[in-house]
C-alpha cells in the first residue's frame, strides 16, 4: 500500500518537472531573440507554473488520500478473504481491463494463476473485483477508526470527515447531547467511530467518548436502525494505600516524592495543624506515615482520593498519632489512641508555608516609625495563598475594616473570636452570617490596608479584647468513652496492621529486581 502511494506521488512529481524544464526552455529561448520581451513572458510563464502547480496539488491530494483510503480497506478485506476466492472474483475484471495495464503488469498477468500473491499486490484489479461484485459487496467487513480531537474540532465535523453525512452527523450529536455538552469537546480526547457495511456503502454503526474516568458515552444504531446513546459507568473500587516520608526541606516536597496524592497531603496537614506548628516545630528528619485510600475504576484507572485513616508524624522529641473515627450518624473525626479529639479550640497553622514576620507584643511600627503594641500575629505569604478558619463558628463581618484592609471576624463562642485582615479577597459564599468550618478556606493573603507588603495577620479576641494568639486557652474537642472509645481502638489495631502489611509490601516491591518487560504507559 505504501509503495502503491508513493508510485501516485511520484507521478504528479514528474509532470511537474516537466512543466519546470517547459519554462526554463522556453526563457532560454526567448532570451536569444528578444532580450526586451525575456521579463514578461518569464512572468507569465512563472505565473501558470503556480497556478497549475497549486490546482494539480489540490487534485493529487484529494485523490491521494481517497486511495490511501481505499488502500487500506482493500488490504483489511483481503485479510478477511481467501486468496482463492479472491481471485475467482478477480479473473473477470482482470480479462475486461487487462488493455488498460502497463506493459510490465501485462507480463506477469500470465503467471497469476501461479503465484497468487503477486496478484493481491495489484491494487486495481482487487478493487473492481471487490466492489463491481454483488456477493462480494455483502462480505466487506467493519472499520473501527481511532479519532484524536484536535484544536477547532466539533464533533459534527469529525464525522463528516470520516465519511457521515450531514443528516446522519447531526442525528448523532443530537443523540450524544442528552450525556454530554459537545462543546465540552477537548483537543487530545480520543474518539473510537465503528462503521459498518450496508448495501456495498460504508454507514455509521457507533461511536465511543470517554468523558472522564469512569463514563463513558456510546451512540450506536439499534436493531430497528434508530440512533440511540447511553452512558456505560464504570465500577468504582476503594483501595488501600501506605507511604511514609523522611522530611528533608518540606513536608510537602518530601511527601510528594513518595507518591502521596496532593489532597491527603493537604488533608494530613490541616488534622496535624491542631497539634503542630508548621512553622516553627518542623524539622528535617521527621516522619510522616499515612494510610489512605484511593478510589480507582475496576480497570485500574485512578478516580479521586479519599481519606487518611492514620496519620502520624514523628518527631524527635514525640510521636503524634491521629486515627479516623466514624460515629453513628454519620460524621467523623480524628482521635488519639486515649479518645481525645485531635481537633482543639483553634488551629495554629492558619496558612500553608508562611512564617511569622511578627509575633504579639511591642514592637517599632514598619509603616508610622514609632512603637506601637501589635495586637496580633503576621503571617508572611506569598499573595493569593489561602487562608483557613481557625476554628467552627460564626462570620460577624468581612468587609474594608480601617487600616486592617479586607478584614474577616468569625464568633466562636460567646467570649471567643478570630480575625484575619490584609486580605487579597474572600472566599466564596464568606459573608456576614456565613457558618464555616475549621480548616475552610475564608480568604486569601493580600496587602490590602496600611501594609508594607503581602501577609496574614491574625488576633483572636477573648471578651472583646485582643490577646496573645500563643497564650490564649481554648477547649479541647470532644473526648470519646464506652462503646465509641471501643471501636476507635478495634479500628486502631486495623490501620496499624494495614499500615504495616502495606509498607512492608511496598518495600519489598521496591527491593525486586526490575522486570526485562517493556511498560506500557
Amino acid at each position: 500500500m505504501q509503495v502503491l502511494s508513493q508510485t501516485y506521488c511520484m507521478t504528479s512529481h514528474k509532470v511537474s518537472l516537466k512543466i519546470l524544464n517547459f519554462v526554463w526552455m522556453k526563457d532560454r529561448y526567448i532570451r536569444k531573440k528578444d532580450g526586451s520581451l525575456r521579463m514578461r513572458c518569464k512572468t507569465i510563464l512563472s505565473s501558470f507554473l503556480v497556478m497549475a502547480t497549486v490546482l494539480m496539488g489540490t487534485q493529487t491530494y484529494s485523490q491521494l488520500n481517497v486511495k490511501t483510503q481505499n488502500l487500506q480497506y482493500m488490504e483489511q478485506i483481503a485479510s478477511h478473504v481467501d486468496d482463492s476466492q479472491l481471485l475467482a472474483y478477480a479473473k473477470p475484471t482482470l480479462k475486461s481491463t487487462s488493455h488498460l495495464l502497463s506493459p510490465a503488469v501485462e507480463e506477469k498477468q500470465e503467471n497469476i494463476d501461479a503465484d497468487q500473491s503477486n496478484f493481491l499486490h495489484h491494487y486495481s484489479l482487487i478493487k473492481d473485483a471487490l466492489l463491481t461484485d454483488s456477493e462480494m459487496r455483502n462480505k466487506l467487513v467493519s472499520q473501527s477508526l481511532e479519532i484524536t480531537v484536535k484544536k477547532g474540532d466539533t464533533l459534527e465535523g469529525i464525522l463528516q470527515k470520516n465519511g457521515i453525512g450531514r443528516t446522519e452527523s447531526f442525528t448523532v450529536v443530537k443523540a450524544m447531547s442528552d450525556h454530554l455538552d459537545p462543546r465540552l469537546l477537548r483537543p487530545g480526547q480520543n474518539i473510537k467511530l465503528t462503521m459498518l457495511p450496508h448495501n456495498g456503502v460504508m454507514t455509521f454503526s457507533r461511536l465511543d467518548i470517554v468523558s472522564d474516568p469512569i463514563r463513558t458515552i456510546i451512540v450506536e444504531r439499534n436493531a430497528d436502525g434508530d440512533i440511540v446513546s447511553q452512558v456505560h459507568q464504570k465500577e468504582i473500587v476503594p483501595q488501600m494505600f501506605a507511604a511514609k516520608a523522611t522530611i528533608k526541606n518540606s513536608l510537602y516536597g518530601s511527601a510528594m516524592e513518595q507518591g502521596m496524592p496532593e489532597s491527603i497531603i493537604a488533608q494530613a496537614i490541616r488534622v496535624l495543624s491542631w497539634s503542630v506548628d508548621f512553622q516553627r516545630e518542623i524539622r528535617a528528619g521527621d516522619e510522616l506515615q499515612v494510610l489512605y485510600n484511593v478510589y480507582m475504576t475496576d480497570e485500574g484507572d485512578y478516580v479521586r482520593s479519599g481519606e487518611p485513616y492514620y496519620i502520624s508524624l514523628i518527631q524527635s522529641d514525640q510521636e503524634i498519632a491521629l486515627y479516623l473515627h466514624e460515629f453513628s450518624d454519620g460524621h467523623t473525626g480524628y482521635f488519639r489512641k486515649n479518645g481525645h479529639s485531635a481537633k482543639k479550640g483553634l488551629l495554629r497553622t492558619l496558612v500553608d508555608g508562611a512564617r511569622i514576620s511578627s509575633t504579639y507584643g511591642m514592637r517599632k511600627h514598619p509603616v508610622l516609625g514609632y512603637s506601637k503594641m501589635h495586637k496580633g500575629i503576621d503571617f508572611a505569604a506569598a499573595r493569593g495563598t489561602p487562608v483557613y478558619a481557625a476554628g467552627d463558628g460564626v462570620v460577624e463581618r468581612a468587609s474594608r475594616f480601617s487600616s486592617y484592609g479586607n478584614y474577616v471576624k468569625i464568633r466562636h463562642n460567646n467570649n471567643l473570636k478570630t480575625a484575619y485582615a490584609h486580605l487579597n479577597k474572600y472566599a466564596k459564599g464568606i459573608k456576614a452570617g456565613s457558618r464555616v468550618k475549621q480548616g475552610q478556606v475564608i480568604g486569601y493573603v493580600g496587602s490590602t490596608g496600611r501594609v508594607t507588603g503581602a501577609h496574614l495577620h491574625y488576633e483572636v479576641l477573648e471578651n472583646g479584647k485582643q490577646v496573645n494568639p500563643r497564650s490564649v486557652k481554648v477547649p479541647t474537642g470532644e473526648v470519646l468513652i464506652g462503646r465509641s472509645l471501643q471501636a476507635l481502638k478495634d479500628n486502631i489495631r486495623k490501620y496499624d496492621r494495614q499500615f504495616s502489611s502495606l509498607i512492608e509490601h511496598k518495600k519489598f516491591a521496591s527491593n525486586r529486581k526490575p522486570s526485562h518487560s517493556k511498560i506500557l504507559n
